[in-house]
């Protein structure tokens, strides 16, 4: 069996709990049995319930296919953030991530909350490895990945 987005669920758990809910929280990738979020789907919901969106896409700078789907969802819902990890995406020791969004106050108003809370480390080893890289490497990674 797959587990998926319920999404007629999600829209009556957002009816019954409203403003309660603080954010919903989707996915672009997950392992078996689980399959990815719709989170076109996910979007409008949060839009027509003024719930925040954010989605996780671990793995989705790689994944053209996730990219698109994160912006059709930006443009027919409502997406607050998106977060991706360094290490899934760059080849970089873990503990770093990429919180991105669609308007600055958003992502102003995360590093707002977390200033000087995390290492400079995952930083600096991304800036490494894409200097190390170049940008044709870069670009040769994400063909790769792509095929």
């Amino acid at each position: 069996a797959v587990v998926s987005t319920q999404s007629t669920g999600l829209e009556r758990e957002l009816e019954r709990y409203g403003e309660s809910v603080l954010a919903v929280i989707s996915t672009t990738s997950c392992f078996a049995p689980r399959s990815p979020d719709r989170v076109v789907k996910v979007a409008e919901l949060c839009k027509k319930y003024a719930r925040p969106h954010v989605i996780n896409n671990a793995y989705g700078i790689q994944i053209p296919k996730y990219m698109a789907q994160i912006n059709s969802a930006s443009l027919q819902g409502r997406v607050d953030m998106y977060v991706q990890s360094l290490d899934k995406n760059f080849m970089v020791p873990v503990g770093g991530s990429i919180v991105a969004g669609f308007t600055s106050d958003i992502i102003k108003g995360v590093s707002q909350v977390y200033p000087g809370r995390g290492s400079s480390t995952p930083t600096l080893d991304l800036f490494i490895t894409l200097l190390s890289m170049g940008r044709t490497g870069l670009i040769r990674l994400l063909d790769t990945r792509t095929e």
